[in-house]
């Protein structure tokens, strides 16, 4: 009990935190225009880092013509969206490497090679980055992504990368993001923690053990 109870009670909250977000678009007659208009909407002027237009790149070039990834996509009838947002993204300079490592790990779970276009965005609060991913494996079938590894799989390999690349997080770091999510109008991990502490009423109490 004494081990227990002196143990690091932010040891919850070391690891760096992501949110991936999936979308799925059906690519059939006029929906390839709609995938167009998709593309030019995320290199839209103001969202890169130094106020100008985003920029479309790939991975193995840091610059890519939106044109040359919708001809090849121009017989495909599915298309994969992700938004990537990494809670510390501000932490990196450049946040290609580590969507290409992610990509490159989404490759190696998947057993395919992917044809991918990304584009990172820092006009919010939380840089985050843009994925778009063609419906088809390297053999030309249809790409299947479980609903399991969307959800969870791919989030998990996300906060995987972000810990080895940025350590994990720090007590003050923690402290600084608890008192923020005290605030918050929605669920934190805070109010996670505390149901998790509930008793058979339904009620937190000092059991909790925790300042």
């Amino acid at each position: 009990g004494r081990v227990l109870s002196g143990q690091d009670r932010h040891a919850g909250f070391r690891g760096r935190r992501a949110i991936v977000k999936m979308s799925y678009a059906r690519l059939a007659g006029t929906s390839l225009a709609a995938a167009r208009v998709h593309l030019r909407y995320l290199e839209r002027g103001g969202v890169a880092r130094d106020g100008s237009e985003g920029r479309l790149y790939s991975a193995g070039k840091d610059q890519i013509d939106r044109r040359e990834f919708l001809d090849r996509a121009s017989g495909d009838t599915r298309q994969f969206r992700f938004i990537v947002s990494a809670e510390d993204g501000d932490q990196y300079s450049d946040l290609k490497p580590f969507v290409r490592r992610l990509m490159a790990q989404m490759e190696q779970d998947l057993g395919t090679r992917l044809d991918w276009v990304a584009v990172d965005h820092h006009d919010t609060g939380h840089p985050h980055s843009h994925i778009v991913v063609r419906g088809i494996d390297e053999h030309g079938d249809n790409l299947i992504i479980a609903r399991e590894y969307a959800s969870h799989g791919l989030r998990q390999r996300a906060q995987e990368l972000l810990s080895i690349d940025l350590g994990p997080r720090t007590t003050l770091e923690i402290e600084e993001r608890l008192r923020h999510d005290i605030g918050a109008e929605r669920l934190t991990p805070i109010d996670r923690r505390m149901m998790r502490h509930l008793d058979d009423e339904r009620t937190v109490g000092q059991s909790m053990r925790d300042p």
